[in-house]
């Protein structure tokens, strides 16, 4: 944990400041939403594969192997910054790198998460590792978007390489002992086979839904930000990380203080449905929100839905999966609602630079009210339950 710690602050500050370069690179919506695409895409290319990757091999030597890469990647960029000469396409390219380096590193991390807790803390390790996440998600945004408003872009990148030399240390210093080899099939067998068992689960697939909604329409507004915070706050790097840095403190009150009150409703549908709701009224305020105190309430207060929403999720498809296809059924349901991520961050830009980025905004928003409320009308929709207590378990890229 104090090699994640100091790791996605470092990952956040990176988030935050290569925003910020494309955005003063080409004021164009359409650019943001495009790295978002390249970023988010290998996690639906190398869906599949990852889990049966993590399986196969040790899982401590793919956490170093990708943190080593992850930190060439944050170096290149930073000398390209530093020399004057990054282009777009540099940023295109190691975008999608990155995203690769990231699909493998998760997939591991979490497992590896699991093997070093031990079978009987594994929901303490992963509720911990997300508030070491949202902890970072508050404070990385804000100091990247100090950094660059001060002495430039090129050092929030220097301080995610060297974020990494501490997480490597960290993790050369586990000695986790590896799980045995078991044989599994292939990782498009897996992915079939979740498919076929998704096919079969009414309540499940309506869960997958209303999470696809909220990382469709609402993780896609993020995209925004940093055209949000220029053109319609007049602001700078330091508006953007406090735009990022509210939505980071509402995602960790909400986890934090929310979700075990949230968990207490029998209804599963009209629980996640009533968050994807709460996230897309606010979401519609901040369309119309002109100063940074209202947009960052606005921020803070839709990230209190959106935060359980997919935490629910995870939780309930493990849940409802029995324990021989819980893992198939999760990388089936990550593809399904952030295979699609991509895609929505091209079109929410792209419609971003043809109706205003308010304007988007306040669409998505509206799309996230709406559907909700007319699938809960639905009267079979509605009748579907689930008893049992819904545990914690969320990854870490949910964001």
């Amino acid at each position: 944990m104090t090699g994640q710690l100091v790791n996605l602050l470092g990952d956040w500050m990176q988030q935050t400041a290569q925003a910020w370069v494309v955005w003063e690179m080409t004021h164009r919506a359409t650019a943001l939403g495009i790295v978002g695409f390249l970023s988010q895409i290998p996690f639906f290319i190398f869906g599949p594969w990852v889990g049966v990757f993590a399986d196969r091999f040790n899982k401590r030597t793919i956490l170093l192997v990708t943190q080593i890469l992850a930190a060439i990647l944050a170096v290149i960029l930073a000398l390209l910054i530093q020399t004057h000469q990054l282009q777009l396409w540099h940023i295109y390219v190691l975008a999608f790198l990155l995203g690769t380096v990231t699909a493998f590193n998760v997939t591991a991390e979490q497992a590896f998460i699991g093997d070093i807790a031990g079978a009987g803390n594994i929901h303490q390790a992963i509720t911990l590792n997300n508030t070491v996440n949202q902890l970072t998600r508050l404070t990385g945004p804000a100091l990247a978007g100090w950094l660059i408003a001060s002495i430039g872009t090129a050092p929030a990148f220097w301080f995610n390489a060297a974020s990494v030399v501490v997480s490597v240390i960290c993790i050369l210093m586990i000695r986790s002992k590896r799980a045995p080899a078991t044989k599994t099939a292939g990782g498009l067998q897996q992915f079939k086979e979740g498919l076929t068992f998704l096919k079969s689960q009414q309540l499940l697939r309506l869960i997958i839904l209303f999470a696809l909604i909220q990382t469709f329409f609402g993780m896609s507004i993020v995209q925004l930000l940093p055209a949000f915070a220029s053109i319609t706050l007049n602001g700078d790097a330091r508006t953007l990380g406090s735009l990022m840095g509210a939505a980071g403190a509402g995602a960790l009150i909400g986890l934090v203080f929310v979700l075990p009150f949230v968990q207490q409703i029998k209804k599963a549908c009209m629980a996640i449905a009533g968050a994807v709701i709460w996230a897309g009224l606010w979401y519609i305020l901040f369309s119309f929100s002109r100063s940074l105190p209202l947009a960052m309430l606005c921020q803070f207060m839709a990230s209190l839905g959106a935060a359980n929403v997919i935490t629910m999720s995870l939780g309930l498809a493990q849940e409802l999966t029995p324990i021989a296809m819980r893992a198939r059924i999760l990388s089936t349901l990550m593809m399904i609602i952030f295979g699609l991520q991509p895609a929505a961050s091209y079109l929410v830009s792209r419609g971003a630079d043809k109706i205003g980025i308010s304007d988007m905004m306040m669409v998505n928003g509206t799309v996230m009210v709406i559907v909700p409320v007319l699938l809960l009308a639905l009267p079979q929709l509605r009748k579907l339950n689930v008893k049992a207590k819904v545990p914690l378990a969320v990854s870490r890229w949910w964001h």
